[in-house]
């Protein structure tokens, strides 16, 4: 068996798994009113050099068609999208079920099934931080992104890694931009 070459960076034989709360974050951009092209172009820049093998999107079908139109049909490529249940209101609107479940399950199920070394969460929903902790009792680092805002004080000191990026941030990196064709 062979030896690792000089520059060979351990971690890109670790694998990740990106877990996106896309109702979250599709209303940050939409307030922010920046636009991403490639979703995952993002996630893979920051699974700090590890194969990303999947990252997944996890809303609801009203919100994913708005994240499409707002931000371009190539926004979700890549992507596994995750569709909970939208339910109506009664006044137009829909509300999300079942959608945080489904990402914690598939966070906590790919940790526990060691699938993966490293998962990283783009959320800055506080209630993600006990399964954040979960995760790492299974042995995975955990990274946590949060775009155009801060994540709570809870929900950052519950990871390895934390990433924000603001508007400056994501525009240096060349991935988005209030021109986006949408």
């Amino acid at each position: 068996m062979g030896s690792l070459t000089a520059g060979t960076n351990p971690l890109q034989f670790q694998r990740a798994i990106a877990f996106v709360d896309g109702t979250n974050l599709h209303h940050r951009l939409r307030t922010a009113k920046f636009k991403i092209k490639s979703l995952r172009d993002i996630l893979a820049i920051y699974v700090g050099g590890r194969q990303l093998l999947r990252a997944n999107f996890y809303t609801i079908k009203k919100w994913r068609d708005a994240a499409i139109e707002w931000n371009g049909d190539m926004f979700l490529s890549g992507m596994r999208v995750v569709l909970g249940e939208g339910i109506p209101t009664g006044d137009g609107n829909e509300r999300e079920k079942g959608v945080d479940a489904l990402l914690v399950a598939d966070l906590i199920y790919n940790a526990a099934m060691k699938n993966i070394d490293y998962a990283l969460l783009l959320s800055a929903d506080l209630d993600f931080a006990y399964a954040i902790r979960r995760v790492e009792d299974f042995g995975c680092r955990t990274g946590v992104m949060s775009l155009l805002v801060s994540a709570p004080e809870g929900l950052r000191v519950a990871c390895d890694d934390y990433i924000e990026l603001d508007t400056a941030a994501l525009l240096r990196l060349g991935v988005g931009g209030a021109d986006v064709p949408g």
